[in-house]
């Protein structure tokens, strides 16, 4: 809990707090030109959650879907292709 000789306190920090900005019709011209240069400063830096979220949005339509037998191929070894292009010809004969 604040004790009475905190009641000081607080006040000369609300003081303080206050006059940390200058007020825009005080501020001379140079001190208004880079007070604009400040805040398009701070208006243009990048903000790495939007941009991660872009990021990953482009990849994910950049990469396309595969379907579950592209999947299954892409897995198998050149070997194991060829076999499979074997029984797939074979089959082909018969029916």
């Amino acid at each position: 809990m604040l004790g009475v000789d905190a009641a000081p306190l607080l006040m000369e920090k609300k003081v303080q707090l206050k006059n940390l900005v200058k007020p825009l019709d005080q501020m001379s011209d140079d001190e208004l030109i880079e007070r604009l240069r400040t805040v398009r400063h701070n208006r243009e830096v990048a903000r790495p959650v939007a941009r991660k979220r872009a990021e990953r949005s482009e990849a994910k339509a950049s990469r396309g879907k595969m379907s579950a037998t592209e999947k299954l191929l892409a897995g198998l070894s050149p070997a194991e292709r060829e076999q499979l292009l074997k029984q797939l010809g074979d089959s082909d004969g018969e029916a």
